[in-house]
């Protein structure tokens, strides 16, 4: 039977956002321009910061979740990963990544090589559902730049990203942004250092913000 993982990536953001209130506080207010340039994008989807600050409920929560030393929830193959409301029963998305291939053989015809050693093909399955538009995401958005990743020794990869991009076709990627009621399969591909790793998915893309992760 699959287990479920259920992340409450609301709540993370609102834990960031506290956690750095101080060192914002020193720096400069952004223009108008820096403030609105990203609006509307997977780097800034939800339109602001959250406020809030975490309550010791909330940091209980987190601590049952069991998020590991990289503030992940570790994920295994074929095990379904819940975005649910923190504060409710609404779920408003659900992701499995059913497959994980290291060395992957690229598809497209004009396909680089990888920049770090191997390419990694995470195959995807997911559901967004009509509540979505409730968690303060618009939508829902899967791609390799919502990722992080380390390498065997628990070292962090600066570019994940690498020659990834070229490695496969538009058609087998999976589409994003995702619209809440819909349905989507497709790949993210890593450009990786060979051997085992681990890489993380977080909404947003949000650094310092907890997600799910993956070991091969």
């Amino acid at each position: 039977m699959k287990k479920t993982v259920y992340a409450l990536a609301a709540l993370a953001l609102a834990i960031t956002a506290s956690g750095c209130t101080s060192a914002a506080d020193e720096e400069a207010a952004p223009s108008a321009a820096e403030a609105t340039q990203n609006e509307g994008t997977s780097i800034d989807p939800l339109g602001g910061t959250p406020s809030a600050a975490p309550t010791e409920k909330d940091v209980d929560f987190l601590e049952d979740l069991g998020v590991n030393d990289r503030g992940n929830v570790t994920v295994e193959e074929n095990e379904q990963a819940v975005f649910k409301d923190p504060k409710g029963d609404a779920e408003f998305a659900e992701f499995t990544a059913t497959n994980v291939t290291t060395n992957f053989k690229c598809t497209a015809k004009d396909a680089q090589p990888s920049i770090n050693g191997q390419y990694v093909a995470l195959d995807f399955d997911v559901n967004a559902n009509e509540d979505l538009a409730e968690s303060g995401f618009p939508y829902f958005y899967l791609s390799v730049h919502e990722f992080r990743a380390w390498d065997a020794k628990g070292e962090p990869i600066p570019d994940p990203v690498g020659n990834a991009e070229s490695c496969i076709t538009d058609k087998e990627r999976v589409p994003s942004p995702i619209d809440p009621g819909d349905s989507e399969k497709g790949l993210v591909v890593l450009d990786l250092p060979k051997g085992a790793g681990t890489a993380s998915f977080t909404l947003g893309g949000f650094q310092g913000s907890y997600g799910w992760e993956w070991s091969w």
